[in-house]
């Protein structure tokens, strides 16, 4: 039954559906190889350890915090 359909299919039309089931695998590949390696570079991420403080903080580095009502404004309307 194919046999006989494909007598009345001429043959440049064959390399050319051909050719473009090929070029969809192809692009189905290079598709398939982009989510493997994005995959790849997300579990790289996530593996990571998390970044840890280890920083020395003082009270005495820091200055006083106050409410905003009771900051001194500058000359040019901005908190000091």
């Amino acid at each position: 039954m194919i046999a006989t359909l494909l007598q009345f299919i001429p043959f440049w039309l064959l390399v050319l559906l051909a050719l473009i089931v090929a070029g969809f695998v192809i692009a189905a590949l290079v598709a398939f190889l982009a989510f493997l390696f994005q995959l790849g570079v997300v579990l790289h991420v996530a593996r990571k350890p998390p970044h840890l403080d280890v920083g020395d903080y003082r009270l005495s580095q820091g200055r006083e915090v106050r409410p905003e009502v009771d900051q001194p404004r500058t000359r040019d309307g901005a908190e000091h």
